[in-house]
């Protein structure tokens, strides 16, 4: 069960969770609504300290397994000491509680492998965690490994690492308590956990809904299509061990479902695709150009594909932009700088993925990145389908920038999912 969250969002099932239900009652979250408000904090050196009263949650960003492969490195030690401090002295006085963890983990952060493998290595890891979560007066652990049993990241692997991983998820639970929190991050397609065997354990689940293609592509778009693809027939169909249009999994058009609730094959824009024909009848689905191969309405299908509530799902959000793929626009710092794209270059919304992007003369894309308004898109679209919250990478990039520059999404998320 969700630990600090008493809510009716769990006892919603599938079904219901994907229609759009008009009221939400919430007995003891965070937020006034319910929701829930992730906001990543990095560890740098001179960095600002998050407003707390425009999140619930606070990752710090982050700690590393060390080179004894059973304790903890923290990014910065003093600055976690700082704002654990200060969000326990915010808790004394304000009439709201502001939960803090302890992020471990991070792209090309490794050691994981070899950690979970050792026992021995795994007890003090935990051991190390609980240390932490006590000495530090924090509310728990995050686990951000990108990603079990894949070496994508430079670091070291084995095919072992997805059920060791379950091992220490459930020894993090048992020697941390009932009354500490314990999330994860995972990756947008739902790969690389046995979601199933670690569901138990887990308060909530950090979709890193973003970086999920490079230009010509948006890395971070909400839909690919005007029509909506949470349905209850999609949903239900997957949850019933059926593939596209309802064929089994063990025929030829679903080989891609092998392992579903293990560590599901990524369902690509081609299944997707047929889907939104399916739904549209005869006439062909409007689709964006800027949609590459995953957006975050197919992330959080393919979460819940895997067997996970809607309920315990936190969306994820970029603060930054993209490039990538062989195209580089150059004005990158000038426009965080003063919100002008510059000559020869136009800023372009896509109202299908709702996500702006930069294009140049020719209308080619560019550059992807969040603006208020698609930041505000997302955080409805977590509401309307009942998902627990939104999380965001990170704080430090809109709040270290000065005032008139600043692209204002933290607070539109916090207006969003916590105002009163």
């Amino acid at each position: 069960m969700l630990r600090f969250f008493k809510t009716s969002l769990l006892a919603i099932t599938v079904s219901c969770a994907f229609s759009c239900i008009s009221s939400c009652e919430c007995q003891s979250d965070p937020g006034p609504d319910g929701y829930v408000v992730v906001a990543y904090v990095s560890g740098g050196e001179g960095k600002p300290v998050p407003d707390f009263d425009k999140v619930t949650h606070i990752d710090y960003a982050f700690g590393r397994i060390d080179s004894t492969f059973s304790g903890i490195d923290i990014e910065n030690p003093p600055r976690f000491r700082e704002i654990a401090e200060l969000k326990n002295e915010y808790n004394k006085k304000a009439g709201r509680k502001v939960f803090m963890q302890l992020s471990i983990g991070g792209w090309g952060s490794g050691r994981f492998s070899e950690m979970v493998t050792d026992t021995s290595f795994r007890h003090g890891f935990v051991s190390s965690c609980k240390r932490i979560v006590e000495e530090y007066r924090i509310d728990g652990i995050d686990l951000d490994w990108e990603y079990p049993s894949s070496g994508v990241a430079g670091i070291s692997s084995a095919p072992t690492d997805i059920d060791n991983f379950t091992l220490l998820v459930k020894e993090l639970r048992e020697t941390l308590g009932e009354d500490k929190l314990l999330t994860i991050a995972t990756i947008s397609t739902a790969r690389f956990i046995d979601f199933k065997a670690v569901d138990p354990y887990i308060d909530f689940y950090n979709i890193m809904s973003y970086d999920m293609a490079v230009a010509p592509f948006h890395h971070s778009p909400l839909k690919r299509f005007e029509k909506e693809l949470i349905a209850d027939s999609l949903i239900a169909d997957m949850k019933n061990g059926l593939g596209l249009n309802g064929y089994p999994l063990d025929s030829a058009v679903s080989q891609q479902y092998d392992q579903m609730y293990k560590t599901p094959v990524v369902l690509n824009a081609d299944y997707f695709r047929q889907f939104a024909l399916r739904l549209a009848g005869d006439e062909s689905p409007l689709e964006s150009r800027v949609a590459g191969q995953c957006t975050t309405e197919e992330a959080v299908i393919m979460h819940v594909a895997a067997g996970i509530d809607p309920g315990k799902l936190v969306l994820g959000m970029p603060f930054y932009g993209k490039s990538g793929g062989g195209v580089e626009y150059p004005l990158q710092k000038e426009f965080w700088e003063t919100g002008n794209p510059g000559e020869g270059y136009q800023e372009v919304w896509d109202e299908t993925a709702q996500v702006p992007y930069i294009a140049d003369a020719e209308g080619n894309f560019v550059y992807g990145f969040e603006n208020e308004r698609s930041i505000r898109a997302k955080c409805r679209f977590a509401k309307d389908h009942r998902l627990l919250g939104a999380m965001y990478w990170e704080y430090c990039i809109d709040a270290s920038r000065a005032e008139k520059f600043r692209n204002k999404l933290i607070g539109a998320v916090a207006d969003e999912m916590i105002s009163k």
